[in-house]
């Protein structure tokens, strides 16, 4: 069991080190802080891209129109049918006269057309239909149009399908930004590390030739690199944290139909996952500088 002393002896250690490499801490904080800024900001903007599509996905209505010499028989087998398809979320029917009633009230500057709709109703019955995913629109439209009683059907689900392809691209990016910009910060933090192991090379020696074990004499700059991780990114979090909310409050203002994940959701996300980041590039950085240069 580690001993309290042994401890404290360890984060002295660390600390020494890190106020002793002055710039050289300075840069590796900051290049784990811009790293993971980028990590939260794609994590931040793909969180918001899925959101707005899939709240979008759940708007997309697919409208049915039977023809006008369909019996009610057969319009409300075929509403039983497609309540039990897996692909159709919820499907309402509606009249002629329902649909007719509510071209009146959506336009009802447009005169002439209000005028026809009351003399001669040109309009057939049929469903709104909404549907689990766009990606299953194409088959659902084939569905209704292979069935007797449809004359045509109406879709416009372009704008969520771009957005989910949009998502998926930033993801990626996001995937291979953050992979060169973490390499990147882990060699930093390896030649902190290494220029703390050369700094105190003879110390070293002297604690190995009184008995020190390997991992007692790795342990602070293993705590070290930890260090370095950690407060980067809880200064990226902090930036993202300011950024997001300014821009949420700006978009509500401006954009109040955008559904924007609310900030506690989203930072509460790029917190969690931004720290674990640091974390792991801090340790990684001081175990393969410790590997390679630290000669016990």
């Amino acid at each position: 069991m580690v001993k309290p002393r042994t401890v404290a002896y360890w984060l002295k250690e660390a600390g020494q080190n890190l106020w002793k490499n002055g710039w050289m801490t300075v840069a590796s904080v900051s290049t784990v802080a811009l790293s993971l800024f980028v990590l939260a900001f794609f994590l931040v903007l793909s969180l918001n891209l899925n959101h707005i599509t899939s709240v979008l996905q759940s708007q997309v209505e697919i409208r049915v129109f039977v023809h006008a010499n369909a019996t009610r028989e057969q319009e409300m087998a075929l509403l039983k049918a497609a309540q039990g398809w897996p692909d159709v979320r919820q499907i309402t029917f509606f009249t002629k006269q329902q649909a007719a009633d509510q071209l009146k009230a959506e336009f009802p500057q447009e005169k002439d057309l209000v005028a026809l709709i009351s003399q001669s109703n040109p309009l057939l019955d049929g469903y709104d239909v909404y549907i689990r995913q766009v990606s299953e629109i194409p088959g659902l439209v084939q569905r209704f149009q292979a069935q007797p009683i449809v004359e045509n059907v109406v879709y416009q689900g372009q704008v969520a399908q771009r957005l989910a392809e949009t998502a998926r691209i930033v993801a990626w990016a996001g995937y291979v930004i953050e992979g060169l910009l973490g390499l990147a910060t882990v060699v930093i933090i390896m030649n902190t590390i290494r220029l703390a192991v050369f700094a105190r090379r003879r110390e070293i020696q002297v604690m190995k030739l009184v008995g020190a074990t390997d991992w007692f004499i790795r342990w602070p700059f293993l705590l070290e690199g930890v260090a370095l991780g950690v407060i980067g990114a809880v200064l990226a979090d902090l930036a993202t944290g300011v950024g997001y909310s300014w821009v949420s409050n700006a978009a509500a203002r401006a954009l109040p139909f955008w559904p924007l994940v609310p900030p506690a959701a989203a930072l509460s996300h790029a917190v969690a996952v931004t720290l674990a980041g640091g974390l792991a590039i801090g340790l990684a950085g001081s175990l393969v500088a410790v590997r390679r240069f630290l000669r016990v």
